[in-house]
């Protein structure tokens, strides 16, 4: 793949008066081996280069343009030419041809998009879900106060989505200036209003998962809602990412700030970028604790709709630290089995939908306290299975194998700590427990072999054999991106322009931007991203990358090098995988 940017190494020799590079094998340090680090003039470094060239360019060709044998002869001796006091030390630099920096356009262009995809949010509440809702929740004081709360921001952030959009027909040189004044308006405006949301957001959630419990219409006509194709994530994480919407502005206003710092922007313009900045920061560390909680909380919902455990998971004391897909032991063969990991004790569950058409049921639990655990199958019960734990104590051993055995060890490993710190023992999860040679899969209503449409995150790890962790969910709504992306197909080809918006670990594809329904979607969990190699055949295109998970290869193209780098960024941290960067996007990215 061409880039417009390179980032080579290469090996020179320098003059020992010279400050800068590495220096390999320099024989005063009295070893061979030794490394030391200097500075170098890069100014006057290219300043040689850049005469050498010139020099080179005018002397060294024939009238046909070949190199001379003078030229030729004198390049292949050049070491002579070299005082003898560093003709053994060479030097390791960095040729940077320097990364392009962010421009303004591209960083208001991302904030206008970012801002698009929030007013759809907020209708797609407010319009479509309030008007499905409206009779349901007519005698509910707390959602009526939430969606009243709801409607009063719309007309404040208005505004500036509308100084957004004129910025993007501007000069570069007047953009600043229209954005800065209205932003730091709208921030002073909403802040409050965030302010008292949050601090509402809990009695908001809590009232809304119990009239889903306790009402049988509400919850047929939310369900009917979730799975439409307009309401791309589930309801409560519709409504976190509303809640999040300042937050989320922190990271695209500190590059503003800094692109007006290093430009040496207009002194009021930049007085307005960090005015702003500083009332999100105070907002953000005020209300962390209470939006952390939230993600924690909707995750706990999820879980317990996917497992059938409705009103059980929620208790103030008890925390999903992970869950995923493991191998379990058992009489006859390793059995595919989900583990939900609390702060107290495990969970099992099985594939198979119940009456009740949940995805998974549980069988079995075991507290944490007085557990141990070994890395390794202890017992040589998993047939050769790599990446096993086992955990035991004085009544009963548990082996499994996990694919990201890592984080499973560290997790566990943490909550047998807290556990055998805790004063007190909460309630049992399960109340019938089954072995896993008891379950009878002749019983169990099984889902269809294909994934459905629309899943969670525990669904998601049992297909693609991983886990999703406590750190993960608290990035669900706070890493997003959005923007026009060209996707090429391993075996398409041509490439096709697509309104993209990732969220909640998933990329969304539409049509363009005013679609009010995606196309398809893409789960980026345990998925690599990097860039095209040689073999892949993407040629004479800059700012590619792929994604790929086993035989599925998705290539994507953006307009700028700005936008490259921000959706390999953002779809890293999205595939929560250790592996998901390969070594040669890392270095490109510096990652």
């Amino acid at each position: 793949m061409s880039r417009s940017t390179n980032d080579a190494t290469e090996l020179t020799r320098f003059d020992s008066s010279d400050s800068g590079g590495v220096s390999i094998g320099d024989p005063t340090a009295g070893s061979s081996d030794s490394l030391r680090l200097m500075k170098r003039d890069h100014s006057s470094e290219y300043q040689l280069r850049h005469d050498y060239t010139i020099m080179k360019t005018s002397q060294s060709t024939t009238s046909v343009g070949t190199p001379s044998k003078e030229i030729e002869m004198s390049l292949e001796n050049d070491a002579d030419n070299y005082p003898a006091s560093c003709s053994s030390e060479y030097y390791i630099t960095r040729k940077d041809f320097g990364k392009p920096e962010p421009q303004l356009a591209n960083v208001l262009k991302e904030f206008y998009w970012k801002e698009l995809v929030y007013a759809k949010d907020m209708r797609l509440v407010n319009e479509s879900f309030f008007n499905k809702i409206r009779d349901h929740v007519a005698d509910c004081r707390f959602l009526q106060e939430l969606f009243g709360s709801l409607k009063e921001f719309a007309p404040i952030h208005q505004p500036f989505i509308d100084a957004l959009k004129e910025s993007m027909n501007e000069p570069d040189d007047v953009k600043a200036a229209t954005v800065a004044p209205v932003l730091l308006a709208t921030v002073h405006n909403l802040t409050p209003l965030y302010q008292s949301l949050v601090q509402n957001f809990p009695i908001y959630i809590s009232a809304l998962d119990q009239l889903y419990r306790s009402r049988i219409p509400f919850r047929t006509i939310m369900s009917k809602f979730e799975s439409s194709k307009e309401c791309y994530i589930q309801v409560n994480w519709l409504l976190l990412k509303i809640l999040n919407r300042l937050i989320n502005w922190q990271p695209v206003l500190a590059r503003i700030i800094e692109i007006q710092l290093s430009d040496g922007g207009n002194e009021t313009e930049l007085t307005a970028f960090r005015v702003a900045m500083d009332k999100i920061i105070e907002f953000a560390k005020k209300t962390k604790a209470t939006r952390t909680s939230l993600e924690e909380y909707i995750h706990v919902l999820q879980v317990e709709r996917d497992t059938g455990l409705v009103g059980v998971l929620t208790h103030p004391n008890r925390k999903i630290l992970r869950v995923g897909f493991v191998l379990r032991s058992a009489r006859r063969a390793p059995c595919s089995r989900v583990m939900v990991l609390c702060t107290d004790r495990i969970l099992f569950g099985h594939r198979g939908a119940n009456l009740d058409g949940n995805f998974f049921t549980v069988h079995a639990e075991f507290k944490l306290k007085g557990m141990m655990i070994d890395e390794g199958d202890t017992y040589k019960v998993m047939d050769g299975e790599k990446d096993v734990i086992t955990l035991h104590n004085a009544d009963i051993s548990i082996v499994f194998a996990a694919p990201d055995r890592a984080s499973w060890i560290e997790d566990i490993t943490e909550a047998i700590k807290n556990a055998a710190r805790a004063k007190i023992d909460l309630p049992s999860l399960v109340m019938e427990r089954k072995e896993e040679n008891d379950i009878d899969m002749t019983k169990v209503l099984l889902p269809e072999e294909s994934p459905v449409s629309k899943m969670s995150p525990l669904q998601i790890c049992w297909y693609r054999k991983c886990s999703f962790g406590r750190k993960d969910v608290n990035k669900m709504i706070t890493n997003t991106m959005c923007g026009y992306l060209k996707r090429k197909l391993r075996n398409s080809a041509g490439w096709q322009e697509l309104w993209v918006v990732m969220c909640c670990h998933t990329l969304y594809f539409y049509r363009n931007h005013n679609d009010q329904e995606p196309l398809a979607h893409l789960s980026l969990m345990d998925y690599g991203v990097g860039l095209p190699t040689v073999a892949d055949n993407i040629n004479n295109h800059e700012n590619c990358f792929k994604l790929f998970y086993g035989s599925h290869t998705y290539f994507f193209r953006t307009e700028s090098y700005y936008f490259f780098e921000r959706w390999v960024d953002s779809i890293f941290q999205a595939a929560i995988s250790r592996d998901s960067l390969d070594v040669v996007t890392a270095l490109a990215l510096r990652i």
